[in-house]
């Protein structure tokens, strides 16, 4: 896949398990032209509305400005994404958006920012995956509202890589000499034949350093339990991941998770809140999402919006709460 060619040559980071991109990567080469045919007579994933609720699927390997043959070919565009969520908020009809992600992960470019338009949408959303929602997928993902995951799904994956071969032993066994003119001492690192020095080496590990800050921000951004400890990389089942924040609920399939967002609040929980706006208040008792008017929600400010997303979180994993509790 010409995409990821510049990440597997190491040329540019990546948000996928190297051996997941370099197999994607060999099997549609080896089987492009099959799974081509296979797509013009199947059918792709594509956006839908059921119930209110818009369906986005994020399925295959990620990209930006994707050509014709690699959609073919099973990986998905940021942009495409990104243009079926503009859609979706567009459409008055669509109360909810849900992501359907079946991914490993990809490239870098444009997942930081389709995440931010997955958290910024205006309506209520929720990111759910039977299959795999790992590293740039998971990116994407942890920006809904709700993300929840089978439990024996994989989840996670909170690490960026690059990986640059070091041919240089084999070119000079080979008699090949490498010169290499250049201005800028971080300019032609990784040039085939040569050996990265430790500014390079340093400069390089600084930017996969600050890739995976904004991942780890990002990720804390909505799943605020989440801790430092289990954003290093690593994956868990969908049961692990719902123990530490990763995931805020379970299902064990798509249409059971789509059953519980359709009847879950879209806005306020069940509480006393009180707004005041010109002097005067307005107090909500025991108010339900469907009961808030569109007046008294623009008066939350950007904080109280935050600590409803964060009791919202909580009561995903523990439940609601009752005196007991």
């Amino acid at each position: 896949m010409r995409f990821l060619t510049n990440g597997l040559s190491g040329r540019e980071p990546l948000l996928i398990d190297p051996a997941k991109a370099k197999d994607h990567a060999v099997l549609a080469e080896k089987f492009g032209f099959t799974d081509m045919l296979a797509q013009l007579f199947g059918v792709a994933p594509k956006p839908y509305v059921v119930d209110g609720i818009g369906v986005i699927p994020v399925v295959g390997v990620i990209g930006k400005g994707l050509s014709p043959l690699e959609k073919m070919m099973g990986a998905a565009d940021v942009n495409d994404i990104g243009d079926a969520i503009d859609a979706m908020a567009a459409n008055p009809e669509v109360e909810k958006v849900a992501l359907q992600v079946s991914s490993p992960g990809g490239t870098v470019t444009g997942v930081e920012e389709l995440a931010n338009k997955v958290r910024n949408l205006g309506k209520p959303t929720m990111a759910y995956t039977d299959s795999e929602m790992a590293s740039a997928a998971y990116w994407i993902g942890s920006a809904a509202d709700r993300v929840v995951a089978s439990p024996s799904s994989t989840v996670g994956s909170i690490g960026v890589y690059l990986a640059i071969p070091d041919y240089s032993k084999a070119a000079e066994m080979a008699g090949i000499k490498m010169v290499v003119l250049k201005s800028g001492k971080f300019k032609g690192a990784g040039i085939e034949g040569t050996s990265l020095n430790a500014d390079q080496v340093e400069n390089l590990q600084a930017s996969v350093d600050g890739i995976h800050a904004d991942f780890k921000a990002a990720v804390n951004l909505k799943r605020k339990m989440v801790k430092a400890d289990a954003m290093e990389g690593q994956t868990f089942s969908g049961k692990q991941a719902s123990t530490i924040g990763l995931v805020g609920a379970l299902a064990d399939s798509f249409t059971e998770a789509l059953a519980k967002f359709a009847g879950a609040s879209s806005a306020v929980p069940t509480a006393v809140h009180a707004f005041a706006k010109g002097g005067k208040a307005i107090s909500l008792l025991k108010a339900k999402a469907s009961d808030v008017e569109e007046e008294v929600l623009s008066l939350l400010t950007p904080r109280q919006r935050e600590m409803v997303d964060e009791l919202e979180g909580i009561e995903e994993t523990f439940g609601p709460f009752d005196q007991t509790s």
